[in-house]
């Protein structure tokens, strides 16, 4: 059979099993229950994204397969359905890095680079550092020991950034806290191209390591990100400026960050770097104000609660049950903490940052999901003759990112309280790229 044939069939199935209908029936469920989250969330003075994700939880296929009045035919449309559903968290991403990189303006960066520098540094080393030992000391192999270590250097900046926006936080805490989530994932990414290879090598046996996977590709993957998100973000800025019609605006912008996103997946680049990129660009190469803040808070809105729901729904409880499992995903969480906390602090210090950046900014590091799931993910394909391991890995990324994904939040918010930069949001107040 050939490719024509199969698309062909594939085609009769989707219009046959009406499959975009279901799709459309799990999003209007979910943004019902999403609106009944933030009403309940506002009424409890908790973070709206810690909402989302316990929903998400609650409606993850685990629970949703256990549920009596439910058809075994509806329980598996629901997991097929939700499982197809990644291109929202693809949007999501992009517009949430798009955010993190229009909050980096190089004056910004100028006064407190020495500060960035240290606390990025530091704080990714010492996650590695700390869970891989911890690892290792309760005796698991090196090479997951390494994996797991290299995976903890990423930090989730969607759930970060919209406890920022909740609370209308402005500040020095806030602007370091947005500068490091929007390098640390870069730096992840050549982190964990650099102990893959290695980790891999010792679950192999072998002792050959190619300069181009831990040097060369890395560097090219980020480069070539960066160059086109500038490109991208410098043509699209010429373009908002120069019109004041509302739908050109909008246009303009969705269309920048879906193309990012495009270029990035065709070239094999990282959608989260080239959509800062295109951030960066708009806040340090637009001549005037482009006037799209409010636009872009109110296309949001919606599609970050749906990709938190999504996030939740990832998690499997019927994977987690064995006392290894449980012992290994509660060290790794622990380490984690320890090593993000304890990493920006020692750098707040040895930079001689003022007292609340040394003390606060670590707790707004916390988050992690996307890139780190995804990075797991990557790990789990290449556990061909032992799948039970790559699972193992996966799985761990998959409940501790939860954890953080609802205690990030309200960590994140405590510091910007006690930081004294959280504020209430006043949604007739319209904000603008500066």
């Amino acid at each position: 059979m050939d490719m024509s044939e199969s698309l062909r069939e594939i085609q009769q199935w989707v219009s046959i099993n009406q499959v975009g209908d279901k799709v459309i029936y799990i999003a209007g469920i979910f943004m019902i229950l999403a609106l009944m989250v933030v009403f309940l969330t506002k009424r409890i003075k908790v973070p709206i994204v810690v909402g989302y994700v316990f929903l998400g939880i609650m409606l993850s296929f685990d629970i949703i397969n256990n549920l009596p009045f439910l058809t075994t035919l509806q329980k598996q449309w629901y997991n097929f359905t939700v499982e197809n559903l990644g291109y929202i968290s693809q949007l999501a991403l992009g517009f949430i890095a798009l955010t993190i990189g229009s909050e980096l303006s190089i004056k910004m960066l100028t006064k407190l680079g020495k500060t960035i520098t240290y606390i990025v540094i530091l704080q990714a080393l010492a996650a590695f550092l700390i869970v891989a030992i911890c690892v290792y000391l309760i005796g698991q192999p090196l090479y997951m020991a390494l994996l797991l270590g290299a995976i903890a250097t990423a930090t989730a900046p969607a759930a970060t950034v919209m406890v920022l926006k909740e609370y209308n936080a402005e500040g020095i805490v806030t602007s370091m806290i947005l500068a490091v989530v929007a390098i640390d994932d870069a730096l992840a990414l050549i982190l964990f191209s650099l102990i893959k290879p290695v980790a891999m090598m010792l679950y192999n046996g072998e002792w050959v390591i190619s300069l181009d996977q831990i040097i060369i590709n890395p560097l090219l993957e980020i480069s070539g990100s960066i160059i086109i998100g500038l490109l991208l973000g410098y043509l699209s800025q010429l373009i908002i400026v120069s019109v004041d019609d509302k739908s050109k605006k909008i246009l303009t912008l969705v269309g920048t960050v879906i193309s990012g996103l495009a270029l990035s997946i065709l070239f094999h680049l990282s959608p989260l770097i080239t959509n800062m990129a295109v951030g960066f660009a708009y806040r340090n190469f637009a001549r005037r104000n482009l006037g799209i803040s409010a636009y872009l808070e109110t296309l949001t809105i919606p599609l970050y609660a749906l990709f938190f729901i999504i996030a939740g729904t990832e998690i499997r409880f019927s994977a987690m049950g064995s006392s290894i499992f449980l012992i290994l995903a509660m060290i790794y969480f622990l380490a984690r903490i320890v090593g993000k906390i304890g990493g920006s602090w020692l750098g707040g210090v040895l930079a001689r940052a003022p007292e609340k950046i040394r003390k606060y900014v670590g707790l707004g590091l916390l988050p992690q999901s996307g890139v780190a799931i995804a990075l797991a993910y990557a790990v789990q394909k290449e556990f061909v003759r032992e799948p039970a391991i790559g699972m193992l890995i996966f799985n761990i990324l998959l409940l501790t990112s939860a954890l953080t994904e609802v205690v990030g939040p309200l960590v994140t918010k405590y510091a910007l309280v006690k930081a004294g930069e959280a504020r209430e949001v006043d949604y007739r107040k319209v904000e603008h790229y500066q």
